[in-house]
């Protein structure tokens, strides 16, 4: 690619997770340029600029929205944010990438895919692993029958956080808790092999600033023509570190993703007590380069969402987690 034709991109942030991805943009030299970054003071913006490479910085995610000279944009900021910038964004007609989860209910999320539909503009969830190589190796795998019917997937996240009650993941004013931070990774991994449940039991405990700070749920999937009924379960939490593992149960096999938010092991057991065959990959960065050329991929073939996080997965895992804490809260009485 020439220069002309590179990406030109902004970001909407000056967090931690939006300076990981800045970092990982910045290797895309042939794809992607550095071109702005908005903060909520200018001040903030022009620092995080200077010291990540960006050529402009703006006090605001409108201003940022108004340069004509950005083709995407990468919202990391705070759950609670995210909708209000993307469609800030997405109206001013830029390609947009949303941190998970898209936005904190079902109902924002279907605006916001309703807005990129009408106004002709990319939209994705940055769910990073789901652009990860091995992920994408593990679905192509179950589609073409290598472990037979999936008859159940187990997937967990958590790790015992020993911040403050002001941090983002326990403040409600941010949208914080288990469930919308950590929830939607075991529930895109179930939603890429078995797609939305049916059926929903999911359980938890609210911790005192009143979030969720640990829940299970089991789904369940009723049988369709492609497939027969299958079973799943989800685990997140604040509170005590689990496997951070996907697993996927075949009638003919298995396959398990060990870190499979950041996974560079795939491994894949085709019969019972077979060996295993084992699938690697590296990852260049911290790994989001994978999702930033996702969506650069998307833009030149002129596609307004991904078939590797698709609106229909990104709306369907909204809904399970709008469930899901909806279940936790009802029982909480």
């Amino acid at each position: 690619m020439t220069v002309a034709e590179r990406t030109r991109w902004g970001i909407v942030s000056t967090g931690h997770i939006a300076s990981v991805f800045a970092r990982d943009l910045a290797l895309l030299t042939d794809e992607a340029e550095l071109a702005a970054v908005s903060s909520r003071t200018r001040a903030k913006a022009e620092s995080f600029a200077a010291e990540y490479g960006f050529a402009r910085a703006y006090g605001s995610v409108e201003e940022l929205a108004a340069d004509p000279e950005i083709d995407a944009v990468y919202v990391g900021s705070v759950h609670n944010d995210h909708y209000l910038s993307a469609r800030a964004c997405l109206a001013a007609g830029k390609a947009v990438l949303v941190e998970k989860p898209l936005t904190v209910t079902a109902a924002e999320a279907e605006a916001l895919v309703d807005l990129a539909r009408e106004r002709g503009a990319f939209l994705m969830e940055a769910v990073w692993n789901r652009t990860n190589p091995l992920l994408r190796k593990a679905a192509e795998l179950v589609a073409a029958g290598e472990i037979g019917d999936v008859r159940h997937v187990q997937s967990s996240f958590g790790f015992a956080f020993d911040g403050g009650p002001s941090h983002r993941l326990l403040d409600p004013a941010q949208a914080g808790g288990a469930i919308l931070d950590l929830g939607v990774y075991p529930v895109h991994g179930v939603d890429l092999f078995l797609g939305e449940p049916d059926g929903m039991e999911g359980f938890g405990a609210i911790g005192e600033t009143g979030v969720d700070t640990h829940a299970a749920a089991v789904l369940t999937f009723a049988a369709r023509e492609d497939r027969p009924a299958a079973t799943a379960t989800v685990a997140c939490s604040l509170l005590t570190d689990l496997p951070t593992r996907l697993e996927v149960f075949g009638s003919r096999g298995s396959l398990v993703l060990d870190n499979f938010i950041k996974p560079d092991e795939l491994r894949l057991v085709r019969e019972r007590d077979g060996e295993p065959e084992v699938f690697l990959t590296q990852l260049p960065g911290q790994g989001y380069t994978f999702e930033a050329q996702e969506v650069m991929r998307c833009l030149r073939a002129g596609a307004l969402e991904s078939p590797l996080v698709p609106w229909a997965s990104t709306l369907g895992a909204m809904r399970t987690l709008d469930r899901w804490l909806a279940a936790v809260a009802a029982r909480r009485g």
